[in-house]
Parts: structure tokens; sequence; C-alpha cells
């Protein structure tokens, strides 16, 4: 009996190691190891979502002449649009529809895709 209760311990930390090596770095900018092995083990789904908005949750482009007045921004952000930058590194949240940010002192925007389409957008 000890030795089965050693055993799934052994295995358990195994597994918690394996999955806090497999992180995307981007993701810790925000979240701990612990936190990012929480989300993976109860919600997957949630931790798909998370890893894959780094690829495909934002674009950023210009802002076209005539559609920029009609487009209503969320905010401004103060960074570099140069930069290869993702949701996290601009400090956005993910949310169930889309958002525009200007960047301050550009003619630059990002698009931030709603949560709820980052699995279905490849």
């Amino acid at each position: 009996m000890i030795k089965k209760i050693i055993t799934i311990c052994f295995l358990s930390l195994a597994a918690i190691t394996y999955s806090q090596e497999k992180h995307d770095a981007r993701l810790l900018e925000r979240y701990t190891s612990e936190e990012l092995t929480t989300i993976q083990m109860e919600n997957p789904e949630e931790y798909e979502i998370l890893v894959h908005a780094l690829e495909v949750g934002i674009s950023i482009g210009d802002i076209q002449e005539g559609k920029g007045k009609d487009l209503v921004f969320d905010g401004e952000l103060d960074a570099d649009p140069s930069l290869d930058h993702t949701y996290i590194s601009l400090g956005v949240e993910l949310i169930n529809r889309y958002q525009y940010y200007k960047f301050k002192g550009t003619n630059k925007m990002v698009i931030i895709r709603p949560k709820n389409l980052i699995t279905q957008i490849r």
C-alpha cells in the first residue's frame, strides 16, 4: 500500500514538473508556472486559448484614412508598434469581443480578437 502511494506521488510530481517545462515563456510574463499548470490541468480549453492567442490573438496595422474616424477605440497603448507583440506584452485582457487600440503618437492600431474565436483561427 505504501509503495502504491509513493509511486502515485512520484508520478504526480513528474507530471507536474514535465508540464511546467513546456509552458510558453511569453505566458510567464503574466502567469506563474504553477498557475499555468493549474489552468492546464483543470481547464485545458482555457489553456489552449491562452497559448494559441499568443500567435493569432492580435493584428497590428495602419489606421486607414476615413475608417479610423468611424472606429471606436478602446484606448491608446504606449508601446512601439514595430516590435513583436502579444496580447500579454501589450497588457490587454482577452474578452469575448473585438477590441481596438491606437498606438499613441502613431498611425498604427492593434486589433485584439475575441477570446471565444481564438481556437477557430488557424
